[in-house]
């Protein structure tokens, strides 16, 4: 243990940290970090506290960092803070509990009399952790994410009724569905459409019938676990056009080297689970549960 050094937040960190979560997350189901330049515009926020991040270093090298943050006080509430558990890479994970009770000593000794933290299945241990340090369960998160392994995807469902996306003709009856399912506004429908020639999207695919779209999906490969993707804005009337609109997803995958997808619902498109309920899927459940613990 004498070997670890435990650090906060020091410029020039956050690349480092993007590299290590980078790491960590290849092993989680639904794999995300967020990029260096996003974590530079929030750790350069006014209210930002250099010791709500821990970093522990083996000699030189970052092996695993926590983040957390104190909340905004509330009338007739304990003092709360946020906590992510740990990234730890592997090997190293002995260094959990040396970046939690750093973390939580710290939050203690600025009054915080309650941590809450989400914890998800989908995000190696965290629920385990949630668990072992003595968190209570308080809610699911109003979604729900399916994974669907690509090996057990019936590519023999007939979907010759489906097409590229051509975004000169599409485009507009597209983005009415964004609106519609995802309620964005007019500049998150903008930079959508801006996004859609992104290398990342590696098929757009639409279903029609009298001129109406039915059914679509895009297959988006994980920036981090290259073998996974999101079925993104996949939208249906019926699960006929679903079933069909997978399985033409599924072709791309293994021509791409993916082996599961995640899709997922929430806001507008929890009504589609009745579609999406008929589906062979590997995992359906909230990708995220909130858990909460008194210190």
């Amino acid at each position: 243990m004498s070997d670890y050094i435990l650090k906060t937040y020091e410029k020039g960190y956050e690349v480092i940290q993007e590299k290590i979560g980078k790491e960590v997350a290849n092993n989680w189901i639904y794999a995300h970090q967020t990029p260096a330049e996003r974590l530079k515009e929030v750790y350069s926020q006014s209210d930002f506290e250099p010791d709500s991040r821990h970093y522990c270093f083996k000699g030189d090298n970052l092996v695993g960092f926590l983040t957390s943050k104190v909340l905004e006080e509330k009338e007739d509430e304990p003092k709360k803070a946020s906590l992510v558990f740990p990234s730890v890479l592997p090997g190293y994970e002995e260094v959990v509990d040396l970046l939690y009770e750093k973390a939580v000593d710290t939050l203690r000794s600025k009054g915080v009399e309650e941590i809450e933290t989400y914890a998800s299945a989908l995000c190696g241990n965290q629920v385990e952790l949630a668990n072992k340090y003595g968190y209570t369960f308080v809610k699911d998160l109003e979604n729900i994410v399916y994974t669907l392994k690509v090996e057990n995807i019936d590519e023999d469902v007939n979907n010759k009724n489906i097409r590229k996306f051509d975004k000169k003709k599409d485009l507009d009856a597209w983005l009415k569905l964004v609106k519609k399912y995802d309620d964005f506004n007019d500049e998150q429908l903008k930079r959508t459409a801006e996004e859609l020639d992104k290398e990342e999207y590696l098929a757009h695919f639409i279903i029609e019938d009298k001129g109406e779209i039915v059914g679509t999906t895009l297959v988006y490969r994980n920036q981090i676990k290259k073998s996974s993707a999101n079925l993104a804005h996949t939208y249906i009337t019926e699960f006929k056009y679903l079933e069909q609109l997978v399985a033409k997803a599924a072709k791309v995958a293994k021509k791409e080297g993916i082996d599961y997808f995640l899709i997922w619902l929430f806001g507008n498109r929890l009504p589609l689970k009745k579609h999406f309920s008929q589906l062979n899927t590997n995992y359906a459940q909230p990708n995220a549960a909130l858990f909460r613990k008194k210190l």
